[in-house]
């Protein structure tokens, strides 16, 4: 996924230096912009091990909401007067709360021992297309991919790799457009993450899962038109 979002990145990295070297006329159709984000996280997260020996699958699920401010910054090209392209990259790790979770040694003998669990989104990247409407509001349609780092220290022992997800976003916004190009939008949108899952790196028959991931985003986003 890394891989993917670097050629993305690369791509609008080169298509800002191209038009940069072009005469003024060349960044027409050309947005770029800031954003301040207020998101509610949930998900559902369950953790299953057959290591009892008897082929017996036993699990822990627990459901988990949480908050988060963030910045982002966008690109957009407009094709035509009704749709606008565009790519949005959240500047900073989204961060989970730590879960922990107390429990005795393998064997049942010996002081209890803690598991603490936590997750990071990296590098949340967005490719979307805003579709203009009546009074100044627009829909906005997106693709979403973003690494899931977990950051887990485990008494029980073992880890749990990193792994990566997609996803779709719909929102509906409202644009104001000011002088010389700059505009000021207020934005609602939410978005819908596939499921995950990963394997302990000591215990190959314990695994982790994450379903039903899912946001809800007010922001606030200011740029330029050129």
């Amino acid at each position: 996924m890394k891989n993917l979002k670097t050629k993305i990145a690369i791509l609008a990295i080169s298509f800002v230096s191209f038009v940069g070297i072009q005469s003024v006329s060349a960044f027409e159709g050309v947005s770029i912009g800031v954003g301040y984000n207020y998101s509610g996280f949930y998900g559902v997260g369950k953790e299953s091990s057959t290591s009892s020996g008897d082929g017996v699958i036993t699990s822990t699920e627990e459901a988990g909401a949480f908050d988060d401010t963030v910045g982002s910054v966008f690109l957009e090209y407009a094709a035509n007067d009704m749709v606008s392209l565009g790519l949005e990259y959240i500047m900073e790790d989204i961060e989970t709360p730590e879960n922990v979770n107390v429990q005795g040694t393998t064997a049942g003998e010996g002081s209890p021992v803690s598991n603490k669990v936590k997750a990071d989104f990296e590098d949340h990247v967005t490719l979307y297309a805003n579709i203009n409407m009546p009074f100044n509001t627009y829909l906005k349609l997106g693709y979403v991919m973003v690494d899931v780092a977990t950051k887990e220290t485990l008494g029980t022992g073992g880890s749990y790799g990193n792994v990566d997800t997609t996803g779709y976003t719909a929102g509906l916004g409202l644009n104001i457009n000011l002088d010389s190009g700059i505009f000021v939008r207020t934005e609602l949108s939410a978005t819908s993450y596939d499921d995950v899952s990963t394997t302990n790196s000591n215990e190959t028959d314990k695994k982790i899962s994450v379903s039903d991931m899912m946001s809800a985003t007010a922001g606030i986003k200011i740029g330029k038109t050129f």
